[in-house]
């Protein structure tokens, strides 16, 4: 499903249209695509003055967007690690709460 200018031009936040301000061609392949670089105007907006891409089709469509945040991609740590990883910060937490612990400053 594609979505249209107008709402691909919106704050992803404030939900209010934003500002394009480049517009770049790009060569993808064997297709040439825009991107149009918008940013959010609304002042009392948490993304006031934030940039988002649009990506508009020689045809005119604009795909839909997608998240760039996805699932982890390290592996699990294995019980013997996650047990030395638990050690160790541990053993850092009273080095560094224990009295005398802490590096004095000999400036003062």
């Amino acid at each position: 499903m594609s979505t249209t200018y107008e709402e691909a031009t919106r704050c992803p936040k404030c939900e209010k249209p934003g500002s394009v301000r480049k517009k770049t061609t790009v060569r993808k392949g064997r297709r040439t695509v825009e991107q149009h670089l918008v940013y959010c105007e609304t002042e009392l907006c948490p993304w006031f003055n934030t940039a988002w891409i649009i990506q508009v089709n020689e045809d005119g469509s604009i795909p839909e967007a997608y998240s760039q945040v996805g699932p982890k991609q390290y592996p699990k740590l294995s019980p013997e690690s996650e047990t030395r990883v638990q050690e160790a910060m541990e053993a850092q937490l009273a080095a560094e709460t224990r009295p005398g612990g802490e590096v004095r400053n000999p400036r003062g």
